[in-house]
């Protein structure tokens, strides 16, 4: 009788576990795609984005500049995203990414200081000591 009264509360248990675990997540929504696209022309140049129902929207243009040698040069991107946070408020960050690095905008994102025009000065003055950075 023990070890069938054991074994009744043991399935017990894993049932309601696992009603938990269901219920837990069949509570979020599925998140739809409203839209897509993506197009590439054979060079290397490209453009792709989506759009969901959540609010998230994805665009990105890429363009390829070949180098001197085949298989060498850069490709040069540009585009955005956008979200709504757990509060309902929308951002969207909008970047380029180059020779110069990833280099994102956006309305809440801090923004660097001004430079300095001792920096500018010195920069022009001394450009030795900027080699890398011009």
């Amino acid at each position: 009788m023990v070890k069938t009264m054991g074994n009744a509360v043991l399935v017990l248990s894993v049932g309601l576990a696992a009603a938990v675990h269901h219920d837990q997540y069949s509570q979020t929504p599925p998140i739809r795609l409203i839209s897509q696209y993506f197009n590439q022309d054979g060079k290397g140049n490209y453009e792709y984005g989506y759009e969901q129902d959540n609010g998230q929207k994805v665009d990105e243009v890429g363009r390829s500049y070949p180098g001197p040698v085949p298989g060498t040069g850069s490709i040069s991107k540009e585009g955005g995203f956008e979200f709504v946070a757990p509060n309902n408020q929308r951002y969207r960050i909008d970047y380029i990414a180059n020779e110069g690095g990833f280099q994102p905008r956006g309305a809440h994102l801090p923004q660097p200081p001004a430079q300095l025009p001792e920096y500018d000065l010195l920069r022009q003055q001394h450009p030795e000591l900027y080699r890398g950075y011009n």
